[in-house]
């Protein structure tokens, strides 16, 4: 088995190493050759006629003599616009032989192939070295065509260079006829637009003859289109020299210009303009203006052009909103608003809560209502300008809202209510920045009101947030809405047996003596007084009213309380008034006689 697969290997190795070979000497052969091989195949009965076909073609091949073209020495406009025509000539024709001989040498290197996989008695051989051998004669014509037209390129070049001292360029007729040149194949544009549209009408109707004349309309429009854009990239190649001679700054704008037209108009392809036309305008450059002002002048204007062509892609529409295109620029500058009305929001909202006593006479309160409404504000209107740059009109919103109405209704009520809620706070005020409030079992110092939630800041130093909805809902005591003035009620006891009046006279006097006097309010309107509330089961109940002022102990209601309270009981304490507490007796009727001994209760039982 393996020694049948070995001969299969030699055999196919043989018959590739065996294949049939190229024979160079027809290739390299002369004239005499090729007719004496002419010759042998007319007379042989059995020759192929693509045989004697190819070889009269190789006979009678004579490559045309190259054509020298006399270049002159440019002493006028007109002189130096035929130069530079022959010159945009030349590299299109240097392109066009490049094209063929990359064609013919493909051509070979397939001929070649196929060869080579041919046995070496086929008769094909002769017909495909014949071809090759022609190929190889076109190839040769194209490389000498290639070689005299660098040559030619050259010497046209070398007289546009010295053309440019001699010739005096009048740039304002030149611009003149640039711009109307513009001017007129704007128009010519619209009208082949038109033809156009004429002529697929006419196709749509199946006229023929109508067709036939649109379609020839349209192709002279479009020669006569070509030959204005030509003119235009004529007279700004023009407009360059005359910059160049000049040494002046706007040569590179020029040069940046001519490198757009000739790609704009069809005139250069791409390749060309980076393989001739580029490095021809530079050699200029470098000629009249020098390598290092050149070099800078280059990259400022590739700087330029890199700027712009920034701008135009950031500028580009990416999509439409209400009939305005959105681009990369527009939503950029949309967000920048939209952040920077934040920020100066913020910023509004600082300076106004840092207003000092004397810099201006609103209370902490209504800076802070100030500073709020002005942020929110703010924001709202840079959003609306955000929204307004990106195409989104006020109606669209309105459309969006009411669409979104039953949305807002169902899955957002609760941030709505705290919205409102927040607005009516800081409008109806009941509520203010620095008011001590009682919210459910939440006590503290109203220390922020946003439009959600309401910060207020407890006596142990906790921050709680409270959503507005619950001051509008719920009860809410605000305990120094309108003043720091408030009457505390401190309940207390005193045994029976002992003497009211002395009671109330002792505790009223020491209140009066303490170190809250400075605190405590006694007037006609708010007296300090002691009464009797009730004869309890073990006590008989008295309760001290009085009226307090200052945030020191209104905002500390719990050890104002305990304050007072010890000053009662260190001076009932004092006088020997005995403060009660519950007592209870317990009469035993009954006791079984296992629980007693002798008579008596057993003083070690467990039921006692």
């Amino acid at each position: 088995m393996y020694f049948i697969k070995y001969l299969l290997l030699i055999i196919l190795i043989c018959s590739l190493s065996f294949g049939a070979k190229l024979d160079k000497n027809i290739i390299d052969a002369n004239r005499t050759y090729y007719n004496q091989l002419l010759n042998r195949l007319s007379e042989s009965n059995s020759s192929d006629p693509l045989e004697k076909i190819l070889l009269e073609q190789i006979i009678n091949f004579r490559p045309a003599p190259f054509e020298k073209k006399n270049i002159p020495q440019a002493k006028e406009s007109e002189t130096l616009k035929k130069l530079f025509n022959l010159f945009i000539d030349t590299i299109k024709e240097i392109s066009l032989y490049q094209k063929k001989l990359k064609e013919k040498e493909k051509k070979i290197e397939t001929i070649e192939s196929e060869i080579k996989k041919l046995e070496n008695n086929s008769s094909k051989i002769l017909s495909f070295e014949l071809q090759d051998a022609f190929y190889h004669k076109q190839l040769l014509y194209y490389q000498d065509m290639i070689q005299h037209l660098h040559l030619q390129l050259l010497k046209i070049q070398e007289s546009i260079q010295n053309s440019i001292k001699n010739i005096s360029i009048n740039r304002k007729e030149i611009e003149e006829a640039i711009q109307k040149d513009l001017k007129k194949i704007e128009q010519l544009h619209d009208t082949i637009t038109k033809i156009e549209i004429s002529l697929e009408q006419v196709e749509l109707i199946k006229n023929n003859i109508a067709a036939q004349y649109l379609r020839e309309n349209l192709k002279k429009r479009r020669e006569a289109l070509f030959r204005l854009s030509y003119s235009v990239f004529q007279n700004r190649f023009l407009l360059f020299l005359s910059y160049l001679k000049e040494k002046n700054q706007k040569t590179f704008a020029l040069e940046k210009q001519l490198y757009k037209d000739a790609g704009k108009y069809k005139i250069l392809s791409k390749e060309l303009i980076e393989r001739y036309f580029s490095p021809f305008l530079l050699s200029l450059e470098k000629q009249y203006i020098g390598n290092i002002r050149t070099l800078a002048g280059s990259s400022k204007q590739e700087i330029k052009e890199v700027v712009h062509q920034s701008w135009k892609l950031i500028n580009r529409p990416i999509f439409d909103i209400n009939g305005t295109p959105v681009s990369i620029f527009n939503m950029t500058l949309a967000l920048i608003i939209f952040i920077l009305g934040i920020f100066i929001g913020l910023f509004y909202k600082y300076k106004i809560k840092n207003l000092s006593a004397h810099e201006s006479t609103l209370s902490s309160s209504t800076k802070t209502l100030l500073a709020n409404l002005g942020y929110y504000l703010i924001v709202i209107v840079s959003f609306f300008i955000a929204l307004n740059i990106l195409g989104v009109k006020l109606s669209s919103l309105a459309i969006v809202a009411g669409a979104l109405s039953v949305g807002i209704g169902f899955g957002l009520q609760n941030v709505v209510s705290n919205f409102v809620s927040g607005i009516i706070l800081m409008f109806e005020r009941s509520i203010k920045i620095s008011d001590y409030i009682e919210v459910g079992d939440n006590r503290g110092y109203v220390t922020d009101i946003r439009m959600r939630s309401t910060t207020i800041k407890t006596n142990e130093n906790i921050d709680i947030v409270i959503p507005n909805q619950q001051f509008i809902e719920n009860k809410v005591i605000n305990w120094t809405m309108n003043d720091k003035i408030r009457r505390f009620s401190i309940p207390f006891g005193v045994a029976y047996g002992s003497d009211a009046k002395e009671v109330i006279d002792l505790v009223k006097e020491a209140v009066m003596q303490s170190e809250y006097k400075r605190y405590i309010i006694d007037n006609a309107l708010r007296k300090t007084t002691v009464i009797m509330t009730e004869m309890a089961d073990s006590s008989v109940n008295f309760e001290l009213l009085v009226w307090l002022k200052g945030a020191e102990v209104i905002d500390k209601p719990k050890r104002t309380i305990s304050y007072f309270l010890i000053r009662i009981y260190e001076t009932l304490n004092q006088h020997g008034i005995e403060i009660p507490f519950p007592q209870r007796d317990l009469h035993i009727r009954s006791v079984p006689e296992k629980f007693a001994l002798n008579g008596k209760i057993a003083k070690e039982s467990k039921f006692l």
